[in-house]
């Protein structure tokens, strides 16, 4: 069988870019964190797919058989959704997301980007652009940034683990000569300007004691107030056997340790934290 025109799943590159310029940064999801792009040793990597409102293809989740493809693949029957949300929204429990809820989900992303959508049905590639244009410039330049705390090497290159894995690799010889066992806290400038790290901290949760101006490796730990470009990171190390030891002596003391934070302040006067990172992760 041969194709009249283009496919569902033939997007434009304005539909594209619309969705990840006026996703908001994160899954459609209401209560998702996970951001649109994911850096991995300061690599940028996509972390969210293209889902449909009403179904691609006959057979899929909320497929309208009325619709044209043209309607399926445009703009207004799209959304991004992680991986897992995606799955649970078309393939595991398609019945407890109709189309209407899916639909409310986009008006309201897409309404705290500024986007009044009383009908974007007949959208045009042109009125996308001008969407994105519409964001950007109302939104003007943005300090932001990420906080993130994982465990691996600090050699000649950062090595950072998948925290369930720790454990498992974290004395194999073929790793021994990456470099220092770390906790590393990473944070990266992640809006259009420069930031200022001025300090940090790890704080054990939850019963609130804290790592407080460590220094464990100088010649690998950046001076103080360090100023991160726009896109770029920076990173602070612990020692981490250390920090597994400092757990193991809270616990014998009768303290309750169930995870990390990482907190840092930047020259701006905000604090930013990371998300928990489980203590039973750490190789004790």
């Amino acid at each position: 069988m041969t194709s009249n025109g283009p496919g569902p799943r033939d997007y434009s590159t304005g539909t594209v870019n619309a969705l990840f310029a006026l996703s908001g940064t994160s899954c459609y999801h209401p209560d998702c964190p996970v951001t649109v792009v994911k850096f991995l040793e300061d690599e940028a990597f996509t972390d969210v797919q293209i889902a449909h409102i009403y179904g691609a293809n006959k057979g899929a989740a909320r497929y309208d058989p009325a619709m044209t493809n043209d309607q399926r693949r445009a703009f207004s029957n799209l959304m991004l959704l992680c991986k897992p949300h995606h799955e649970l929204v078309d393939k595991r429990h398609p019945e407890r997301y109709p189309a209407e809820t899916l639909l409310k989900w986009k008006t309201q992303r897409e309404a705290a980007a500024g986007i009044d959508r009383k009908d974007l049905s007949g959208i045009t590639e042109d009125d996308l652009l001008a969407l994105i244009e519409q964001v950007v410039t109302a939104a003007g330049p943005r300090r932001e940034a990420v906080v993130e705390l994982g465990m691996g090497f600090a050699g000649s290159q950062l090595l950072i683990l998948p925290p369930e894995k720790v454990k498992e690799f974290i004395d194999l010889d073929n790793y021994k000569d990456l470099g220092p066992k770390v906790l590393a806290l990473s944070l990266r400038s992640s809006g259009s300007l420069p930031i200022y790290w001025a300090s940090e901290a790890i704080r054990f949760e939850p019963c609130g004691a804290a790592l407080l101006g460590r220094n464990d490796f100088p010649y690998l730990n950046p001076s103080m107030p360090r100023r991160i470009e726009a896109g770029d990171s920076a990173h602070w190390f612990y020692d981490l056997a250390l920090v597994t030891t400092m757990v193991t002596v809270l616990r014998k003391q009768g303290y309750q340790v169930d995870a990390l934070v990482a907190k840092v302040s930047l020259g701006s006067g905000e604090e930013l934290e990371s998300n928990p990172l489980p203590a039973d992760y750490l190789p004790i």
